[in-house]
């Protein structure tokens, strides 16, 4: 299951009302959240209800019929935020995907350094630009708090649905129950995430 709290926003009545009446409110949640702006469900619902009803009404004054309008309205107040707040989430996860290599990297010197994984996670969670430091910044938080590291990583995972993070956080699963150089194999997934970042500009720029 997604274990994420929900966000306190600007309107905390509709947020619990939101919490009672929309099945699955979690899932809900793990759109905004990847956009790492503090969007709570009640102000999601407020915004996609208010969209709606100046879509729908606009849409009448027009000239269509009332269940037209409506119809129009709906549309309208579920479409926009949703395309917004997935344009939001799709460049911040293009930006952490950027940035993670470097993340790998740090971990890494870290690991032959002599420090711990949970170290080395605090440590680009100071030193590294957000998106990734906010991210690790959230897992290091966790731990602190008393959370297993790889709860925290996976609920990070969950959130932010790339790839390149759930490869780290298996490779690191695995690394833990069977032993292994954990550096080598972090310093083997930086290099393979750095020429698929590569290839992909390099269609991009052909296509």
């Amino acid at each position: 299951s997604v274990k994420r709290t929900v966000a306190r926003g600007t309107f905390p009545g509709l947020d619990s009302l939101a919490r009672r009446v929309v099945p699955r409110l979690s899932l809900l949640n793990l759109r905004p959240a990847r956009t790492g702006r503090d969007i709570a469900a009640g102000t999601y619902l407020v915004v996609s209800g208010g969209l709606a009803a100046a879509a729908g009404g606009a849409a009448f004054l027009l000239g269509l019929s009332p269940a037209a309008a409506a119809l129009a309205g709906l549309a309208a107040g579920v479409a926009v935020p949703h395309m917004v707040v997935g344009r939001m989430a799709r460049r911040r996860i293009d930006r952490f995907t950027d940035i993670f290599p470097d993340a790998l990297d740090l971990i890494v010197r870290g690991l032959r350094s002599g420090l711990p994984i949970s170290e080395t996670i605090a440590t680009v969670g100071r030193d590294l630009a957000d998106p990734v430091g906010h991210e690790f910044r959230l897992v290091a938080d966790g731990v602190t708090l008393g959370r297993s590291l790889e709860d925290a990583l996976w609920e990070t995972a969950t959130r932010l649905d790339t790839p390149e993070f759930k490869f780290f956080v298996i490779g690191l699963s695995i690394q833990r129950q069977t032993g292994g150089n954990l550096a080598e194999t972090l310093a083997n997934l930086s290099d393979i995430l750095r020429r698929r970042r590569q290839m992909r500009l390099k269609i991009k720029a052909m296509s």
